[in-house]
């Protein structure tokens, strides 16, 4: 059976549809941006690239994808690009139709999977991780300010943490937002280490996949860690907390609780700066996690 998989960004989608593309009972062919393929391939072989969002790549990659003949094309990515790529593209379609939005993503993926009949189970298999360190993911893009916590909830997170596991802690974060992580990181007590803008995107899911714990903003390190079963707190503010949440049992979603006193998400995100955080609190996560963290 020849499939191929469409998942172009952003890279914490990307990341988030990994548990779906490794529940596929064939390998796929990914079809995805180069952000894509560094982020997947060290774990499939057969990639089609879209260079660039020009007119002349995207009819490169349409004639591309109808010379290999695929059986199924399992669109994840749901734009006017993908549905034009897959229409013109020759094979049977799992998209985005009769599908439920009101669960997770990597969920509502799966659920586009099973159209084709070729998957089996997410895996949700658990192996305890080393002590090792603890990644503070304290960033996500500088599109997203007012998803950055106020350096004082990273000193309380930091100190709670090195309090229970005395570990040391890895910043990562992007490279634009250095200045604020280096700022982070005066207020946090223990060893650290700042990685922000020093790694590759598979150099970041190395030290995701071996870290002990990731408390991570709704970022797309905050998925990768939770792809690769490492224990993970996502930190939410400005974005819906139950359609991106982190994969699997291990990983877990806080927000405030006297912000959005009601429980309710927004259901569309916000880059306006607001008081998101400021009695934000980790334990109840922390306790939640303890399958899979011990004490």
């Amino acid at each position: 059976m020849n499939l191929a998989a469409l998942k172009f960004s952003a890279v914490g989608d990307i990341a988030a549809s990994l548990p779906v593309l490794r529940a596929l009972t064939y390998s796929p062919t990914i079809i995805t941006s180069p952000m894509g393929k560094a982020l997947l391939e060290d774990e499939f072989e057969n990639f089609l690239v879209l260079s660039n969002k020009k007119a002349f790549s995207l009819i490169q990659l349409i004639v591309s994808i109808r010379k290999n003949h695929f059986d199924w094309l399992i669109d994840l990515q749901n734009n006017d690009r993908s549905k034009l790529i897959t229409y013109l593209a020759s094979a049977r379609i799992a998209n985005h139709d009769h599908v439920s939005f009101n669960q997770s993503i990597t969920n509502i993926l799966y659920d586009i999977a099973k159209k084709t009949n070729l998957t089996q189970a997410l895996d949700y298999t658990f192996q305890p991780k080393e002590k090792s360190y603890i990644v503070l993911n304290c960033g996500s893009s500088p599109k997203w300010i007012s998803k950055r916590l106020p350096f004082q909830k990273w000193q309380d997170i930091s100190s709670l943490l090195y309090e229970k596991y005395k570990l040391p802690f890895i910043l990562t974060g992007d490279h634009m937002e250095k200045a604020y992580i280096e700022e982070v990181a005066k207020n946090i007590i223990g060893e650290k280490e700042i990685v922000a803008g020093k790694t590759t995107l598979l150099e970041l899911k190395h030290i995701l996949t071996h870290a002990f714990l990731t408390i991570s903003t709704d970022s797309a390190p905050m998925h990768i860690s939770a792809a690769q079963k490492t224990p993970t707190i996502g930190l939410f503010g400005p974005t819906n907390w139950m359609r991106s949440a982190p994969f699997g049992p291990w990983s877990t979603v806080v927000y405030d609780h006297q912000f959005y006193k009601n429980g309710i998400p927004p259901q569309k995100s916000s880059s306006i700066i607001d008081n998101y955080f400021d009695t934000i609190d980790i334990s109840h996560a922390l306790t939640k996690l303890q399958k899979y963290i011990g004490e």
